[in-house]
């Protein structure tokens, strides 16, 4: 008995497609993106800002407020421990080109719900519940683009978030183990 098996091979054409529709998304969403207005961030956060614009790091705090959505009552708030702004000094840290794709993500993220979803809103505009929704699509999504995207976000936000020390005892780590002093 001769069995099939269905395997989806990645051609040479495939991944040229897949490369140039991601190229053309971020791309478009960077251009339009930079365009718009109306994103307001305290003058103290503006001011330490390296990486990231305000209107990017307020994307970036939504996307964390959603994915780091606490489950315990005493876990610190992905804001408390300002999650965007430790996403914004990681950022600043890699070459320009990553920091690059990062913005242009945020800005595909805030603007690409109306180009996926159909929804007339930005995502900051929208309600956390239809936020979770944009987000599970991308995580869900048939383009690769998305679905590495939705990642590349959601693995910054923990970064931003695990580095507080408030956040250790919530997974029973009690920190790094210093070295002894002779002493």
């Amino acid at each position: 008995m001769v069995e099939c098996y269905s395997r989806r091979v990645l051609t040479r054409r495939v991944f040229l497609r897949a490369g140039i529709a991601g190229g053309v998304l971020l791309g478009g969403a960077a251009i339009v993106g930079r365009s718009l207005s109306g994103y307001r961030v305290d003058d103290a956060v503006a001011r330490r800002l390296v990486a990231l614009s305000p209107k990017e790091y307020l994307v970036m705090q939504a996307v964390a407020r959603r994915v780091l959505a606490a489950d315990a009552e005493d876990a610190p708030s992905a804001d408390a421990v300002d999650v965007a702004g430790a996403v914004d000094t990681y950022v600043a840290k890699l070459p320009a080109a990553v920091q690059r794709d990062v913005r242009a993500l945020l800005q595909l993220v805030e603007h690409g719900s109306s180009l996926f979803r159909g929804h007339v809103a930005r995502f900051t505009h929208l309600s956390p519940a239809e936020q979770d929704a944009t987000l599970a699509d991308w995580q869900r999504s048939s383009l690769t683009v998305r679905r590495r995207g939705f990642q590349a976000l959601r693995t910054l936000a923990f970064l931003g978030y695990w580095r507080d020390d408030r956040t250790w005892p919530l997974i029973g780590y009690s920190g790094p183990m210093l070295p002894r002093r002779p002493g």
